[in-house]
């Protein structure tokens, strides 16, 4: 029974930190896009002038 603790924490925190690591990542990639957005419209209004 010992060994099913184990296992089960083991799992726990397995899922834990990756849950926590999409949620970095997901972050991270929405500011991204608004930098590219931001950008992109740099672009485009330097590129009419």
């Amino acid at each position: 029974m010992e060994g099913t603790l184990y296992l089960f924490s083991a799992f726990s925190v397995t899922w834990i930190a990756l849950f926590i690591y999409i949620h970095t990542m997901l972050r991270k990639q929405k500011s991204l896009e608004s930098q590219v957005e931001k950008i992109t419209a740099f672009l485009e209004k330097d590129k009419t002038t």
